[in-house]
């Protein structure tokens, strides 16, 4: 069993354990470079703050977990840190060259080649800042904008880099 999927049943273990408690909430979002952005939070300190994990989509994936803590009195603006899935980028697998006179192969390898570029993202797992815009504040349900800005390592290829992404969510 990977990592992802461990950490994929804990949160899905998580959201219906805590469905009675009043500090939990659950938001599902989007963004890029990942689409489908489930996350599950704890508020903390009379709703100015809040820790959560989430598990990240798109064309790789991965788990991150985070804390936000509110700027301003109406909660609509808040600073945090994460730890973990931060982005995702081309992994520049490059396609090998042919020059077989197989037009079959050389067909096959372009057409590989082709699907490979479409698929070969992998994600950034490091530590990272965030700013998140709540259009209803900080724990409370509605919409948020978030943007995470973080440096970390290529899960496939280790190389060492600068990663972000943005999200929009709905918290119920």
């Amino acid at each position: 069993m990977t990592l992802n999927k461990l950490c994929l049943g804990a949160l899905l273990t998580i959201c219906t354990f805590s469905s009675n408690a009043n500090d939990v909430n659950f938001s599902i979002g989007g963004g890029y470079p990942y689409f489908v952005i489930p996350e599950v939070s704890l508020s903390a300190a009379q709703g100015t703050q809040r820790w959560y994990a989430n598990y990240k989509i798109g064309l790789d994936d991965g788990f991150s977990v985070g804390f936000e803590h509110a700027l301003t009195s109406d909660k609509k603006h808040a600073l945090g840190l994460v730890v973990g899935a931060i982005g995702a980028q081309d992994d520049g697998r490059e396609c090998p060259d042919t020059d077989d006179k197989d037009i079959g192969e050389t067909f096959g390898n372009i057409f590989g080649c082709a699907l490979s570029g479409m698929f070969d993202t992998e994600t950034t797992n490091g530590v990272g800042v965030s700013y998140s815009y709540l259009f209803s504040g900080l724990n409370e349900g509605g919409w948020r904008v978030r943007f995470e800005l973080g440096y970390g390592e290529g899960s496939n290829s280790n190389e060492k880099r600068a990663d972000g992404g943005v999200s929009i969510s709905y918290e119920f």
